[in-house]
């Protein structure tokens, strides 16, 4: 007697596997791209048309911009870059004991600001007179000034909270330095 072949059941392929493996690959895609995102808005109303750079992956971006081609700054370790760019030719700033030096330098005359508990001072000198700027890590607001009174915000932060180095490039990025 023959077997028959029935073309029905051969042809038969169980997706459940290929179903948990593209869940898989889709869920960790989303992990590893939403990561470290700070978007940085002009209003409190952070609207789409109010944002006026983004933090991503240690990158500066412009706008709404997400290629990194775009970059503006590039935040890596305790220096700032000029571009997406990590080489030592690209050094714009470094951070160094919460004061930012220019360049690669870090000779006292090259201090551009102090940070000291999310505050940020004027040269290498934390008296109060010489605040520029507070940063607000609750509400995501940068202050003028060592006011915290909601009318002096000048930039508005959503997402993950700024370190002293990156606060320095947006407020650099902003041209508020």
């Amino acid at each position: 007697m023959l077997h028959e072949i029935s073309y029905a059941d051969s042809n038969t392929f169980n997706f459940v596997p290929m179903k948990f493996l593209f869940a898989t690959l889709a869920f960790f895609f989303c992990v590893t791209n939403i990561g470290a995102q700070t978007l940085v808005y002009s209003n409190e109303w952070m609207s789409y048309d109010s944002l006026k750079c983004s933090l991503t992956q240690e990158c500066i971006m412009p706008g709404h911009s997400t290629f990194k081609s775009d970059a503006a700054l590039t935040v890596h370790e305790s220096k700032i870059f000029k571009g997406y760019s990590t080489s030592t030719f690209d050094v714009l700033y470094t951070f160094d004991d919460g004061m930012l030096y220019a360049g690669s330098a870090s000779l006292l005359s090259d201090v551009v600001c102090t940070v000291k508990n999310g505050k940020v001072y004027r040269g290498k000198s934390t008296f109060a007179l010489d605040c520029l700027y507070t940063y607000d890590v609750a509400s995501g607001k940068i202050f003028k000034g060592s006011s915290t009174f909601a009318l002096d915000a000048v930039v508005f932060t959503q997402g993950d909270m700024l370190s002293s180095v990156e606060l320095c490039a947006v407020l650099l990025y902003l041209g508020l330095l």
